[in-house]
């Protein structure tokens, strides 16, 4: 893992500790072919009902195969996400969309999609 890829896995655990959701690294997903592949994080409960494996741009995670099943949303992260700034994590889950119970729903989820 390269040192930027460390940075964004550490900003997503920041962000899952000041935010309350669930952010699990490393994530391992069995491919459809059987064979086990190691993800730099997975997002829970938003993305997807499964979650948003992330991976960041121009680093080796980005070129890990993805998942051709739809379980799980994706998203190459750039170096902006190298450290924690609260508003931004917020906007990027909110884009993403919570899949998770509504019972669960963060009290600062506005669901405001960027598209």
């Amino acid at each position: 893992m390269t040192d930027i890829e460390t940075k964004v896995i550490a900003a997503w655990k920041d962000a899952s500790s000041d935010l309350g959701f669930k952010f699990t690294s490393p994530y391992v997903v069995t491919l459809p072919n059987g064979s086990r592949c190691e993800y730099p994080g997975l997002v829970h409960q938003y993305g997807s009902r499964h979650g948003t494996l992330i991976a960041v741009l121009h680093e080796p995670s980005n070129n890990l195969p993805r998942p051709e099943r739809n379980d799980y949303f994706w998203s190459s992260l750039g170096p902006g996400y190298a450290a924690y700034e609260r508003q931004k994590f917020i906007d990027t889950l909110d884009d993403w969309q919570f899949f998770g119970p509504e019972n669960e729903r963060p009290f600062w989820y506005s669901g405001k999609s960027w598209t």
